[in-house]
């Protein structure tokens, strides 16, 4: 008896001790004081970026946006973003906080440019009405290198990388570079309709960078039939970011680069330069490219070379009755808008009433066959504008919502990057305009 007594109070005092060096913890700390070491450590991360850090952001909702981050020890933040030319322009001041949302995380706290890729206002800067693009402001760390940091949306799950950034970079961010890198790959595309690179066995990959969307896209044959890849992207300062890499041949990549000095696109592969070259005529069918190599087909007045009698009579009639609708307004484009994502077409209608411009959007589901025959069913009308407007646009609307159609490639003298749709029950029915 003796004995477990004594064994008893040697057990006591050594919990007792325990108790004493360790404060309840068998790591030594408490599990806050351990998680506020790790927050110290990674804003120290963040705020010792001298010359801020790039960030590539992807939102669940699709596409991806580059921005510019300086942070700063009083829980401010500088940034830049390639969503306007304003949020690439001017710098804009919000504050940020480290937290511990069930893991360590950054968390953008007051209305920023990040934010407005979440405002559910589509006005701000479109995405879906309500929802935005599905991006996050708070983000947990996935982990964490000494200029990367790994990270994800709390709430949406996007991505976001930090790279830290030079001093070369951080004065050509601050004068505008997101702008500028954006405006030459967008005018360079424009100018350069079809575009690819040719593997090693001397195979075509058609490649396609589509601003409207932000997606890039690869189109190659598997098997005698063509096959595709799409992924978001984010503006550099020299080109393009990927969201996830990409194979061409034997090579995987992430960055498209754009030399402004030979105005030429082009991959890195092991300190060798691929460039994207320009096809003479096209190398896939285009209802395998619309929605991916091309966004729309933007219908106006210089594009009546492509019409069929019938299409022409529609469009005048169209345009003559549209005023009538509401007080001046003045039909100019019908952009045909293909969303392979949602399997939608999408009728936008601009009109301007003087200097104000307007779109009126009418929204079709679609089904297509293996050979790339369209068969279109209308949504219900919504809009104001829509709604006004709808008396005129019946007669297209209806057409469309009837039948069977296929598109094809057009050009005309000065405007060689066309389509057309066509109607296959009614080939006397074809509408053309420019490929966007």
């Amino acid at each position: 008896m003796k004995k477990f007594i004594i064994a008893g109070m040697v057990l006591c005092t050594l919990a007792t001790s325990c108790r004493k060096d360790n404060d309840g913890s068998v790591f030594g700390t408490r599990p806050e004081e351990r998680m506020n070491t790790t927050l110290t450590a990674y804003k120290k991360q963040l705020t010792g970026g001298a010359n801020g850090w790039k960030a590539y952001l992807f939102p669940d909702g699709g596409e991806g946006f580059g921005f510019y981050f300086k942070f700063g020890e009083n829980d401010r933040v500088n940034m830049l973003g390639d969503l306007t030319p304003v949020t690439g322009q001017d710098l804009a001041e919000s504050s940020y906080r480290m937290g511990a949302l069930q893991r360590p995380s950054l968390v953008f706290d007051t209305y920023s440019y990040i934010h407005m890729l979440s405002d559910p206002d589509d006005r701000v800067f479109g995405g879906l009405r309500g929802r935005g693009y599905d991006a996050d402001f708070e983000f947990g760390y996935d982990s964490t290198r000494t200029d990367t940091v790994f990270l994800t949306g709390a709430a949406n799950k996007s991505k976001m990388l930090l790279v830290r950034a030079s001093a070369a970079e951080e004065t050509a961010y601050k004068a505008g570079g997101l702008n500028t890198i954006r405006d030459a790959v967008g005018d360079y595309i424009d100018q350069h309709s079809t575009l690819y690179v040719s593997t090693a066995d001397g195979k075509k990959v058609q490649t396609a960078i589509v601003p409207d969307s932000r997606v890039f896209s690869l189109i190659y044959e598997e098997n005698g039939t063509a096959k595709t890849l799409s992924i978001p992207y984010a503006y550099t300062l020299t080109g393009i970011i990927t969201k996830d890499p990409f194979k061409i041949g034997n090579s995987f990549y992430q960055e498209v680069f754009f030399d402004a000095g030979k105005q030429v696109l082009y991959l890195k592969d092991n300190g060798k330069t691929i460039e994207f070259q320009e096809a003479t005529g096209p190398i896939f069918d285009l209802h395998l490219l619309l929605g991916i190599a091309y966004g729309q087909i933007s219908v106006t007045d210089a594009s009546q070379g492509s019409f069929s009698p019938g299409f022409l009579t529609m469009w005048k009639t169209i345009k003559a009755r549209i005023p009538t609708t509401a007080a001046n307004l003045q039909l100019t484009s019908i952009n045909f808008i293909f969303n392979t994502a949602n399997q939608q077409l999408v009728v936008l209608v601009e009109v301007y009433q003087g200097a104000n411009r307007f779109t009126a959007p009418f929204i079709y589901d679609y089904t297509k066959s293996k050979d790339g025959v369209f068969s279109f069913t209308p949504q219900d009308v919504k809009g104001d504008v829509a709604s006004i407007i709808l008396p005129a646009m019946q007669p297209l609307l209806d057409k469309l919502a009837t039948g069977k159609y296929r598109v094809d490639y057009f050009s005309m003298p000065g405007n060689p990057q066309m389509g057309r749709i066509l109607g296959v029950d009614d080939p006397a029915f074809i509408l053309g305009g420019t490929l966007r």
